[in-house]
């Protein structure tokens, strides 16, 4: 752990009175020099924890002393040994110096020279920004790689001259050279160095209204709204609802044969939760009976009755989309509809109140109330059922003394007996409780409560309703259930909240994606074809949509045939149905498709096949009429965050390489943070141009990142998704794709520039595509001539997008 700002002040006190005392009682060379002096500045002055010091490290047959910073490399710092005085300006009062001022003198200055040459050519080549050398008594601090135009060494340097001016100076060097200092960049504010500049603004900029509303015709308008009424409404229909969890509910089945993504990720995706010093015993919900046929792992049945003896939650471990929901419901409902049809059965949904008003004891507690209320009738709050559950403590207060008020005073004793139940109930946990036990003690069914969609909320949060799943497994007479992330899980119980308790866990394997959307879309038709009608609809009202009928044909046959298509959305989805089914209702109805056009060729053929721009077009940009990143689930893999160009590819060789090294043995996929950061800083790129595209991956699920092997001092591992592989791989090169992201893409150069616009015909917007695609290869030859073997070859994914750009143009002569 790093030292507070006055530890620190202390140590170097410390040091200077060490120095003090054994100035002379050796020549140090530059190893005695590191072990007595820069080693105790780096660690106790500036704070910089061990496990985020390097030493030696080799690049190039080259040996840099130290590197400071995890994952990725922030400063260099370069040892000399102490009897190499750095010959300064003579009574220099000031520490911030121009360094050729330093550095002119033709003899004095030669050795500092030379020093800053040195750790300025370790950190071109690794991408470091900030430098420094130091002799153990002085630091001379500068940036080693700018983007200004500056060469580093005709820059300012920030010099401290001895121990004592950095003792006189402390909250400089602290505020500069600190690890927190270093990690906020302080050094370049204290340099007068320009922040690092922004890219200059996309074209999206300068579009009137961005990002726009696409309208739909009469047609796609109608429908939008009956593909939401049959595939989504249906899906909450109380009277269709155990039939639609029989047809429509999918297993896990076998691996994807669409995946991009090596089959070792799919089969390890929960390997994190087995890991040495991760004391847990899980078990998937569903199991293989006869016939190879799923059904619910009956130790999840046995354990449903037997939570509630020992006080212990069980935990539904899955990811986003995996279809948890999906499995409580039919769980209730199908799969052990025996065990729930005799237990009241409470369910609480967290991802249906997008805000939570009061605190989260209270939430849950006037969900179960008000459901015990509408779904079993009991009124846990009305008065003959208060004086039951409370028959004992009545009749002990008929034992009190304001029981004899009864013989001679009815109406206080009834005062008196009311403001007795009326202080059991003001705390509704307990009266809760009190309540459930007398339900089940009267009935003899036990009562289960489940506590889910907490995925869909931050990390700090799934622990506190797992502590709260936990305490009412241990107080409540029931048998609880909490869905969580297998991340968040193994985090907390790593090191977090979870360590110290021992529950059950099941495992919720994702579906195959194309079986739950045929699934989906044939009980939809089924519906549409038999009745015509929903419950929630007024008595005798019926839809009849030949349109919609038809539409929904179209997508069933392609998602049976079209293996392109399939393709597509398996790998976009990565594994998350909810995502999938979100693709196909932003299809129909998308203003971005030519629904007259296919409906036409179907009525006329009895077929459609649909292209892969067509549904690709409705995916990106939802109702939009241009691309927007904050909105659309597809990432612009050519954004950049500073104005340089070779930043453009810098995702895709991000994806790439964590693809290619997560194929090694033994890793299940996973690639130390640590790693790709090297690597990327290699090929010349900053830490905070890596930090940037990486952020951006993660959000938009191109790589997840897992805490897996979180022992003191070490960071998250990154593993590539079936989306991160299918974009980098496959969208990048199709017109369709490059004609949305253009928008949101800033270009460096102002010759493109100015020649690439907002345009609206095809005939424009191929012109524009193929500006693009030449633009971005003007840009690729900067970064590929000084950087080899690169795991991303933009110029066969740009012969590629030519050849598409032209194919598109045919099509449209």
């Amino acid at each position: 752990m790093s030292t507070g700002y006055e530890d620190a002040k202390a140590a170097l006190d410390q040091l200077i009175n060490w120095y003090g005392e054994h100035a002379d009682d050796l020549d140090r060379n530059e190893d005695t020099t590191r072990l007595h002096l820069v080693d105790t500045l780096i660690k106790d002055v500036l704070g910089w924890p061990v496990e985020e010091i390097a030493t030696e490290v080799l690049y190039d047959g080259k040996y840099v002393d130290y590197c400071l910073g995890r994952p990725a490399t922030r400063i260099i710092v370069e040892a000399k040994r102490e009897s190499a005085q750095f010959s300064l300006p003579i009574a220099i009062t000031s520490l911030l110096h121009r360094i050729p001022s330093l550095t002119d003198n033709p003899t004095g200055g030669k050795e500092l020279k030379a020093a800053l040459q040195q750790v300025a050519g370790y950190c071109a080549t690794r991408g470091v920004q900030m430098a420094a050398v130091c002799n153990g008594t002085q630091i001379v601090a500068f940036l080693g790689v700018r983007t200004d135009g500056t060469p580093p060494l005709e820059g300012s340097a920030l010099v401290f001259t001895s121990l004592s001016a950095m003792r006189e100076n402390f909250h400089l060097l602290w505020h500069n050279l600190s690890r927190a200092g270093v990690e906020a960049r302080n050094l370049h504010v204290t340099l007068r160095d320009e922040e690092t500049p922004s890219a200059p603004p996309p074209l999206a900029s300068n579009i009137p209204h961005y990002p726009g509303h696409k309208r739909r015709n009469d047609i796609q308008t109608g429908l939008q709204i009956l593909a939401d009424l049959f595939l989504e409404d249906i899906t909450r229909d109380p009277s269709l609802q155990e039939e639609f969890l029989k047809e429509t509910y999918a297993t896990s089945g076998a691996l994807s044969q669409y995946a991009l993504v090596s089959k070792t990720i799919l089969e390890n995706r929960y390997s994190l939760l087995h890991e040495p010093g991760v004391d847990l015993e899980t078990e998937p919900v569903m199991a293989k009976a006869k016939g190879m046929k799923s059904e619910v792992n009956p130790k999840l049945r046995e354990d449903i009755i037997a939570s509630s003896v020992s006080r212990r939650p069980i935990i539904l471990l899955g990811d986003v989309g995996v279809g948890k929901t999906m499995f409580i419901r039919r769980l209730i409902h199908v799969d052990a509809k025996e065990v729930f049809d005799q237990s009241y059965v409470g369910y609480v949904d967290f991802g249906s109140s997008a805000t939570l008003t009061t605190d989260l004891g209270e939430f849950v507690i006037a969900e179960i109330e008000q459901q015990l209320l509408d779904n079993y009738s009991f009124d846990i709050r009305e008065r003959g059922f208060v004086e039951a559950v409370y028959h004992k403590e009545l009749r002990r207060f008929d034992g009190t003394i304001y029981g004899e008020l009864k013989e001679f005073d009815l109406i206080g004793y009834r005062r008196e007996r009311l403001s007795f139940l009326g202080g059991l109930l003001e705390d509704r946990e307990a009266h809760l409780r009190a309540a459930l036990n007398h339900i089940r003690a009267t009935t003899r069914r036990q009562v289960v409560i489940f506590l889910d969609n907490i995925d869909q909320w931050d990390s700090e949060f799934q622990e506190r309703v797992f502590l709260m799943a936990e305490t009412l497994a241990q107080t409540w007479p029931a048998t609880v259930f909490v869905s969580l992330r297998p991340d968040t899980f193994y985090r907390s119980r790593a090191e977090g909240t979870l360590a110290a308790y021992q529950p059950r866990a099941f495992t919720i394997a994702p579906p195959r994606v194309d079986v739950v959307l045929k699934r989906r879309l044939e009980f939809a038709l089924k519906q549409l074809r038999d009745t015509a009608r929903l419950s929630s609809f007024p008595a005798g009202v019926t839809i009849s949509s030949d349109s919609l009928t038809a539409y929904l044909e179209v997508l069933l046959e392609n998602f049976e045939n079209n293996e392109r298509l399939v393709s597509l959305v398996d790998n976009l989805s990565a594994g998350n149905a909810r995502r999938a089914l979100e693709f196909v209702s932003r299809f129909i109805g998308s203003g971005h498709v030519d629904t007259r056009k296919i409906l036409g060729i179907y009525e006329r053929e009895g077929d459609y096949t649909i292209a892969l721009h067509e549904f690709l077009r409705a995916i990106i940009y939802g109702d939009a009429e241009h691309y927007d990143p904050d909105v659309s689930p597809i990432a612009n893999m050519f954004g950049i965050s500073q104005p340089d160009g070779r930043e453009h590819f810098l995702l895709g060789i991000l994806v790439a390489h964590v693809e290619s090294a997560g194929d090694r043995k033994g890793t299940e996929g996973f690639v130390p943070t640590d790693d790709v950061y090297n690597f990327a800083q290699k090929c010349g790129f900053s830490p905070d141009q890596i930090a940037w595209a990486l952020n951006r991956a993660a959000k938009k699920g191109l790589i997840e990142r897992s805490p897996r092997g979180r022992s003191a001092g070490s960071h998250e591992n990154l593993r590539v998704t079936s989306a991160g592989v299918y974009t980098a791989r496959m969208l990048i090169h199709m017109f369709a794709y490059v004609d949305a992201v253009v928008v949101d893409t800033p270009i460096v150069d102002p010759n493109y520039r100015k020649l690439i616009t907002a345009v609206h015909d095809v005939s424009e917007r191929l012109r524009r595509a193929d500006l693009f695609r030449v633009y971005l290869d003007r840009q690729w030859r900067v970064l590929s001539t000084a950087t080899e073997d690169l795991p991303f070859k933009w110029d066969e994914h740009s012969r590629r997008l030519r050849n598409d750009i032209d194919t598109v143009r045919r099509k449209n002569q």
